[in-house]
């Protein structure tokens, strides 16, 4: 058989989910499936949603354009494009309705997204099967234990008519992946042609549709499946492909033992896996995640982690993503070659550091093997694997309770008076006076997020019913419950933040400036920041140029974050949810760092109206001046207990900084040190602010130039003027 073409087949693989061609013949166009499936849903009203998302799910399966290709290992599906799913208006039809039935939470949702208080969603994007149960049974193992849990739960008569509906979605929907793959086979061996590769494929396809895979290539095309029909069809984002390296690790090394495969032919095999989500180029970016610790304590790291980073460098990627799992057992030559890999621009890689996931983990309630065990997935969220199910449903605004302070509950920027009548900025006569209107516009933030989530979450099942991930988790079959929504054994919805070293910088502008140094008065700042600074430019530039800021290692701005922390992690952490489990804090912006900046007027640190505010638990941008060790020292101040959703940390360094051996050694003594003092997830940007100017100016000549936005990479080129702006005044700022 033919291998390592890959130069040949790039320019397919490349275009397969960016610009793709079907033949017609294989199936109806997407336009026509929307529309029947519309048509479809009419016809089965009255039917439990389980049956009708399944029927509707089985129609997509049976009618989708399809394609094997000699060019690729993989099969190509239709429904490829993640804005046009095909489910997507019958979701969107349930979850108005879902709005429709509380019209006074779903105002008050709309509120809070138009203030920027907090944006708040239907969360269905961080799923992630039981993969040892996926790999284990396959497709049809999967759907022979949905069929075996239906007949018990009918001995014991409880097998209620909602789980009944249940039952069938699932079946019915794991029918349809077999169907599906029988469809991919039959074109395969028709259009075979004498291609050895796309006769490999059939033979792929029918081994999988006959049982569990046997070599590292049938799993490989069993996780991409499972994320083609979970994602794209089945409409829940499949958010981590697993711990890879420890779950290929068995297939890899008897494929080698029985000399089934060279060490080449696998190479191949992963390289062509990793284009898939490279062409599909998803904007967060798709996760999977490789090390950790075994049970006797030793790493998880393997020959087969070296070769999946060595492949992943090779193509230079930068989706899917890489996280590393990190212990004080990650060999030192691992972790070198991914640092060596940031530093030369290839820098998707986030670690993920055990130790700091055990004590946030702890903090919850969970057991020390829960946390050694913990799945990673999205950004660098954790959650017990095959166990726990975990919504991101809000992002609270952390700026946005000083304006409503010094306009007294008014919001600014719309004039709508949404929070707390705090009263006259004249009664506020101590800082600490103004900190307690502070954290009573955060509470009552806080307290409509959750409102409006308790509210939306109770109908998840019925919004979205989860029909593969469910047949994946045992725990759900037990219950009969659906698994997304409270069939989990932890059913956890995670509130985050945005603009948290902003807020702590605004608050020790207000201490020192009004309070302290009696420069101002609260009322004089308030028209400043309304005029968005027009006149003050000089008073504006001396606060950004005060040293005094959070990420310096200064202990009363340090004390401040660690203060409104563990403010946060009280009035959230683990507060019952409506699904059965509880609510827990998340330092986690995602892109809110730049959307809530655009709904915030200007504030006492010196940022303007509109612009991006701090990201993750990360200083304001530019704001750490006195290195990475006095950064790490900040972040220390703040226990990962009191974030169980996630801690993440961005650094950004300049080059000349981590050159040669000694640059590897200094970036992971940086890593060990976060990790010593309990840091979970920490990533890096390596640039200078003239490589970033050319690629503004040039573009055409840095293509591949790679910038963590938080935690995904994206093509600088790729990015607005504006956030473009944004990455040259930070390098900057660490080159000054």
């Amino acid at each position: 058989m033919t291998y390592r073409t890959f130069e040949q087949d790039l320019p397919y693989l490349l275009g397969k989910f960016r610009n793709p061609s079907f033949d017609p013949a294989t199936g109806l166009d997407n336009e026509t499936i929307r529309r029947d499936i519309g048509l479809l849903a009419r016809e089965l009203a009255g039917e439990p949603r389980p049956v009708v998302k399944a029927r509707a799910f089985e129609y997509v399966t049976r009618n989708v354009r399809i394609d094997v290709n000699p060019h690729d290992w993989f099969v190509g599906f239709g429904c490829w494009d993640r804005e046009d799913r095909p489910l997507t208006a019958l979701i969107y039809g349930w979850s108005e309705e879902a709005d429709r039935a509380s019209p006074e939470l779903t105002e008050l949702r709309k509120l809070c997204e138009r203030t920027g208080a907090t944006a708040i969603w239907k969360d269905f994007d961080h799923s992630v099967p039981d993969w040892e149960a996926v790999y284990e049974l396959g497709f049809p193992g999967l759907l022979d234990r949905v069929r075996r849990y239906r007949r018990r739960h009918a001995e014991r008569g409880t097998l209620t008519p909602e789980a009944a509906a249940r039952f069938d979605g699932m079946e019915i929907a794991c029918r349809a992946v077999l169907e599906m793959l029988g469809r991919f086979r039959k074109y395969a061996l028709e259009h075979a042609d004498g291609s050895e590769r796309v006769a490999a494929v059939a033979e792929c396809l029918g081994a999988l549709i006959s049982g569990a895979p046997r070599n590292t290539f049938e799993v490989l095309s069993l996780i991409y499946l499972f994320f083609m029909f979970g994602e794209h069809i089945d409409r829940y984002q499949v958010r981590s492909l697993g711990n890879l390296d420890r779950m290929l690790l068995p297939y890899f090394r008897r494929d080698l033992a029985e000399k089934r495969f060279t060490e080449a032919q696998i190479r191949e095999f992963i390289g062509y896996f990793l284009m898939q989500w490279a062409s599909i180029d998803n904007y967060w970016g798709h996760p999977f995640y490789l090390g950790g610790t075994k049970a006797d304590g030793s790493t998880e790291i393997s020959e087969l982690s070296h070769l999946i980073l060595e492949e992943y460098d090779r193509l230079g990627l930068h989706t899917p993503k890489i996280q590393i799992k990190t212990a004080p057992n990650t060999p030192p030559e691992f972790l070198d070659r991914a640092f060596d890999m940031i530093r030369r621009g290839h820098n998707s890689i986030v670690f993920v550091c055990e130790p700091g996931i055990a004590r946030a983990m702890a903090a919850c309630g969970f057991s020390a093997e829960e946390a050694r065990t913990c799945d990673i997935r999205g950004c660098y969220e954790f959650v017990p694997r095959a166990l726990g199910n975990t919504t991101g449903v809000g992002h609270l605004n952390m700026l946005k309770p000083i304006e409503l302070v010094l306009n007294d509950g008014i919001d600014p920027l719309t004039g709508i008076a949404f929070g707390e009548k705090t009263g006259p900025l004249d009664r506020l006569r101590t800082f600490d006076d103004f900190l307690a209107a502070y954290f009573r516009q955060l509470d009552r933030i806080i307290e409509f997020n959750i409102r409006c989530v308790d509210d939306f979450e109770r109908t998840l099942h019925e919004i979205n019913p989860a029909l593969l991930f469910s047949a994946t988790i045992r725990h759900s079959l037990e219950t009969a419950r659906d698994a997304f929504s409270d069939g989990s054994v932890y059913n956890i919805s995670s509130i985050l933040e945005a603009g948290f070293a902003s807020a702590v910088d605004a608050l020790t502008v207000i201490r020192s400036y009004v309070y302290e140094r009696r420069e101002l008065t609260p009322a004089e700042l308030r028209d400043i920041l309304k005029a968005d600074w027009d006149g003050h430019e000089k008073l504006r530039l001396r606060i950004l140029r005060d040293g005094n800021k959070y990420g310096n290692g200064i202990e009363a701005a340090d004390r401040l974050a660690a203060e409104l922390a563990r403010h946060v992690s009280e009035r959230i952490n683990r507060r019952p949810n409506a699904r059965g489990g509880f609510y827990q804090a998340s330092g986690h912006s995602a892109r809110q760092f730049i959307c809530l900046g655009e709904k915030t007027g200007a504030t006492p640190d010196g940022r303007r109206s509109g612009d991006e505010m701090s990201k993750n638990l990360s200083p304001v941008q530019g704001a750490d001046t006195n290195g990475v060790t006095a950064l790490v020292k900040s972040l220390s101040r703040i226990d990962p207990a009191w974030y169980p959703g996630d801690y993440p940390l961005d650094v950004m360094m300049h080059p000349a900084t981590v050159r040669g051996e000694d640059g590897l050694a200094a970036m992971r003594a940086l890593l060990l040190t976060y990790m010593r003092l309990n840091g979970v997830a920490i990533h890096f940007n390596i640039f200078d602010a003239e490589t970033l100017a050319a690629a503004q100016e040039h573009p055409e000549n840095y293509r591949g130039l790679q910038v963590r936005v938080c935690g995904w990479n994206v093509l600088f080129t790729d990015l607005c003027r504006k956030e473009q702006d944004a990455y040259i005044e930070r390098a900057r700022c660490i080159s000054e």
